[in-house]
């Protein structure tokens, strides 16, 4: 199952509810995030979007687009079976040297009883620069790594995680990180335990650095933008 950083951050988005005159009736309410993930590929920072639309109902599909009316919208793909959250998350073809617009993004909600939500995220144009992971040592007998990397001015927090692949099963989520450095080990917290490490898998760790859209409220769901970097591990 696909995995956003609000989960890796162990950060619930919360429960949507509204009651109307009839209190025992739920109404139909959600969210859209759209942020840009930033990272240097073949030396040339490049962007594309990733994008989560939230309910608090089963929803049978969510869109989005910018307030451009020439705009194209984005169908965006559902998490599990009964779903109550729709991505879209960026695969390499996705990644442009061109950054994305700045502005409202609309969002289109549809649940499974056809009733229909329209809400809104906006882009800001605060921009970090691309982390860049500088140094990044794998005692493959310990199962100890070691990992610095270059420091983003104007970020929030930094974040490295353990992954199955790029936005796959988060089997390993750091604390919120100040240091631009940090060492993971079998016993260190933040190991998913219920995940069994499988000998001769590759396994993807990521080091971010995050911009959110209030630097006051860094609530894990508000982001606008991720710089990230990547390596892969055979366990």
């Amino acid at each position: 199952m696909k995995n956003k950083l609000i989960l890796a951050l162990a950060i619930s988005l919360g429960a949507f509810t509204a009651c109307d005159n009839d209190s025992s009736k739920i109404e139909f309410d959600g969210a859209g995030d759209i942020y840009v993930r930033c990272q240097k590929i073949e030396g040339e920072t490049q962007y594309a979007p990733v994008i989560y639309a939230y309910g608090n109902m089963y929803m049978s599909s969510a869109t989005v687009a910018f307030e451009d009316e020439e705009s194209t919208e984005i169908s965006l793909e559902k998490i599990g079976q009964n779903a109550t959250t729709y991505t879209f998350l960026p695969k390499a073809e996705d990644f442009t040297t061109t950054d994305l617009e700045n502005g409202v993004y609309n969002f289109t909600l549809t649940s499974t009883d056809d009733e229909v939500l329209n809400v809104t995220d906006k882009l800001l144009d605060i921009r970090i620069d691309p982390l860049e992971i500088t140094t990044f040592e794998y005692n493959e007998d310990e199962h100890s790594i070691e990992i610095e990397w270059g420091t983003v001015e104007n970020r929030d927090i930094y974040h490295v995680k353990i992954a199955t692949e790029i936005d796959g099963q988060i089997i390993y989520s750091s604390n919120r990180l100040n240091d631009n450095k940090l060492t993971i080990t079998p016993t260190s917290e933040g190991w998913d335990r219920n995940y069994d490490m499988k000998a001769g898998t590759t396994y993807t760790v990521s080091v971010s650095a995050y911009k959110f859209e209030n630097s006051n409220l860094q609530n894990g769901y508000h982001i606008n933008q991720e710089s990230v970097d990547y390596h892969e591990i055979e366990w």
